[in-house]
């Protein structure tokens, strides 16, 4: 199964005639804090939820990961080098309120010295010709919050009080400081409708406590805690008399409703009219359009029989599960508000989405590296880039008006020992960006409103507890101290040239440098 460009010259050809790049068009990258500042978690360091772990020795140590927190003016020299217009990044709430030391018993101070630091970033973002998009929370929080800070609703106040220092404090700084405007685009919680299941479902993240119910007690604190933040900071850009920012969130695309859409739905649901009383019929009739246009995606490759039996039965348990008085803590948010919006624009991550390809029994290399786990690994999702299509068309059924932004899509490879492994499908990066981005445009040609493609990720980083992943554009060579990127990425592509390349020629609109960029050999 080898993966290789999809459309033919006629289909591009087609495809540039009718496509239309609105002007502010957000071609970017995305990163998050952990994964890429470095500094986290070791002796005098800022401590998150994944410091046992990572003391422990139960996952690989986060060290120095890019050094983005130090090192970032040259970093973004390099990003700009690339032709992108936009950059994501997360500002961490473990440095923004911060302990060093292993304790649960305190509410520490706000660090001063880490505000102005991430001003300090943000104005160099804006001033290199990018426009920030900032997470408030990407999967990490503080280490004296607990391990289950997701699961105390109590602890939401404090989640609104960090919200609410980030809008104003880094906001006065950009604007009194650096002469610049605020922040506009805002991420509240980075795939909330995959970060419980993940957590206390599957175990996979840190966590004290386990199981689907407390999956779905933690997934209605974050609707309430996804509330809070776009109230907090629309109502910070209000007092300030700052021009109105655009606050969502983010789903991690699953080709299942209830594990997918049905959370948008959900927060657009009083936007659209609906009562509290008729929410689950709403989300009923959401779920057969949804569904309706994602059969449509095709199929890369033929799962085995009885995974998709397993899928199907899933499918079947998770509309009887998922309903407004299981995540009422969350509903009863939505509908108390002040503000009845919830979603200024939809935020869409997409990778591998069916979960028929996440699951596979254990190989010999699976063995002699000790991995004993039955999902597929980060280098072995299915490639599809069709079905980017049809995940973008099928977002906005509900939201008609809202603009669309492709937060993530990215590929990766495996490095082990410092050696590369080729992919089973023997994709490139370079190919990878000229199909998923050719689905993308064919999807705004066809009338999505998508405003925004952010590659994940920018730098090789550190994948949630690994350095093996590669998703880069850009590669690392983790055998030197400190650290070196190099100007290629983990197979050796010229990644960052070739994505420029597509950028400039759909930004430029010329038909002959759009051909070449789409249908030429690897960089």
């Amino acid at each position: 199964m080898e993966f290789k460009r999809h459309f033919s010259l006629e289909e591009l050809e087609e495809l540039l005639e009718k496509l239309s790049l609105p002007s502010k068009f957000m071609f970017g990258v995305a990163n998050a804090p952990f994964q890429v500042e470095g500094g986290y978690n070791g002796n005098k360091e800022p401590l998150n939820n994944w410091v046992r772990l990572e003391r422990k020795g139960k996952v690989e140590r986060s060290g120095e990961a890019i050094r983005f927190w130090t090192d970032y003016p040259e970093q973004l020299e390099l990003a700009r080098s690339t032709g992108i217009n936009a950059f994501r990044l997360g500002i961490d709430w473990s440095r923004i309120q911060p302990i060093t030391e292993l304790k649960t018993d305190l509410i520490p101070r706000f660090d001063r010295a880490a505000i102005e630091a991430y001003s300090d970033m943000l104005a160099a973002i804006m001033k290199a010709g990018m426009e920030p998009v900032v997470t408030l929370h990407h999967f990490t929080h503080p280490y004296w919050l607990g391990m289950d800070f997701w699961l105390d609703q109590a602890k939401l106040d404090l989640f609104e009080d960090f919200v609410r220092v980030v809008a104003e404090d880094i906001n006065s700084l950009l604007v009194e400081k650096h002469s610049l405007r605020p922040i506009k685009y805002y991420v509240t919680i980075n795939e909330m409708n995959g970060l419980p299941h993940i957590t206390y479902a599957l175990r996979q993240f840190p966590h004290g406590r386990s199981g689907i119910l407390n999956s779905f007690k933690a997934l209605s604190n974050m609707i309430a805690g996804h509330c809070r933040a776009y109230d907090t900071v629309h109502s910070v850009y209000q007092e300030n008399g700052w021009e109105e920012p655009l606050v969502s969130y983010n789903t991690i695309n699953v080709a299942n409703y209830y594990a997918d859409k049905f959370l948008t739905d959900m927060l657009n649901a009083r936007e659209n009219g609906i009562e509290m009383k008729d929410l689950d019929t709403y989300l009923r009739d959401g779920k057969q359009a949804w569904d309706e246009e994602i059969q449509k995606c095709p199929e890369v490759w033929k799962s085995p029989r009885m995974v998709r039996v397993g899928e199907r039965a899933l499918d079947r348990a998770l509309q009887k599960i998922v309903t407004s008085e299981r995540l009422s803590k969350g509903v009863e948010e939505i509908y108390k508000s002040k503000i009845k919006r919830k979603l200024d624009y939809l935020g869409v991550d997409f990778y591998d989405p069916f979960l028929r390809n996440m699951y596979r029994l254990p190989t010999f290399s699976d063995i002699r590296e000790n991995r004993f786990n039955l999902n597929a690994e980060h280098w072995e999702w299915v490639l599809n880039p069709r079905a980017l299509y049809h995940f973008l068309k099928a977002e906005t059924i509900n939201h008609e008006g809202l603009p669309v932004i492709l937060l993530e899509n990215g590929m990766a490879y495996k490095v082990r020992g410092g050696r590369v492994e080729q992919r089973y499908d023997h994709a490139t990066r370079g190919a990878f960006l000229q199909c998923f981005v050719f689905e993308a445009m064919r999807a705004l040609a066809d009338g999505v409103p998508l405003r925004g493609y952010f590659y994940w990720t920018f730098v090789d980083n550190y994948e949630w507890g690994s350095y093996e992943p590669r998703f880069g554009l850009f590669t690392v060579d983790r055998t030197r101290t400190p650290v070196r990127i190099s100007s290629v990425d983990a197979w050796g592509v010229y990644a960052g040239k070739a994505f420029g390349a597509i950028i400039s020629a759909l930004q430029t609109g010329d038909r002959k440098q759009a051909i070449e960029a789409f249908t030429g050999q690897d960089w």
